[in-house]
């Protein structure tokens, strides 16, 4: 697993060769639209076609799943995963060094993905807490629209590990690589983003989207492909022998 992503795809080598065009935000949108197509159209097919066949591995649930409170607000921090993919996207974009990391770290962000997608296929779990918000939203309530539209674009078949816990935790882990806290504002920034990210794996519980199981099977799988796989790859994407092998390679 190690080496999978370390290489830039093909498509990258037209789009690296113009990375100065469309105000210089040019890879950053197609890493942005990369996520959407290669990431989002097989969750989405994989998610429904799980409800479909309704076949469950395994229960997870647990007594604290089913006395956690629904908190209906807390839709709005889980609403927040979708900036974390632009956010990467964006701020990866200080030097050529980072441009190239930007790269690979999100091909390896997409791998990883596939990886949880085959587990929701192969394991499937259905998420069985939706009983509470049945019962306290109501048409006319404020936040009833809100679920009444994620849960037709978002089966309950989207268990474990927890996509939202999984790439908000890698989105964070590479933004703190390429802005260590070395200044006070840093530090702030910092700060502000870990507290939105643990509002965020909050929310999967109190919107009832997610098991306990599936955050800490989600923080866990986080971690080590962080760990084990995404940080030295991307030490290695920053040296002088892969950048010229990487220049090589964009000029094939």
């Amino acid at each position: 697993m190690y080496d999978k992503g370390s290489q830039p795809w093909w498509f990258w080598k037209y789009h690296w060769a113009k990375r100065s065009t469309w105000g210089k935000r040019r890879l950053t949108i197609i890493i942005v639209v990369m996520m959407g197509v290669i990431n989002a159209i097989p969750y989405t097919s994989i998610n429904h076609l799980s409800n479909y066949l309704q076949r469950t591995a395994f229960d997870p649930t647990l007594s604290f799943d089913t006395n956690l409170a629904f908190l209906p607000w807390m839709f709005i921090p889980y609403i927040t995963l979708y900036l974390y993919y632009p956010a990467a996207a964006f701020l990866g974009n200080k030097t050529d060094d980072m441009w190239r990391q930007n790269i690979i770290f999100h091909q390896m962000m997409t791998i990883s993905c596939w990886y949880v997608l085959i587990i929701f296929l192969v394991f499937p779990v259905e998420i069985d807490l939706r009983g509470p918000i049945q019962s306290q939203l109501q048409d006319g309530d404020f936040w009833h629209p809100f679920y009444v539209f994620m849960h037709s674009v978002d089966t309950p078949w989207n268990s474990w590990p927890s996509l939202h816990v999984v790439q908000s935790t890698q989105v964070v882990l590479v933004l703190r690589y390429w802005y260590p806290s070395e200044t006070r504002k840093t530090q702030i920034l910092q700060w502000a983003l870990l507290f939105a990210w643990a509002m965020l794996i909050l929310s999967t519980m109190f919107t009832k989207q997610h098991y306990l199981w599936d955050v800490i099977t989600g923080l866990a799988y986080a971690y080590g492909t962080w760990r084990w796989w995404m940080r030295p790859v991307l030490d290695r994407v920053a040296t002088k022998e892969y950048a010229e092998d990487f220049e090589q390679k964009m000029l094939q």
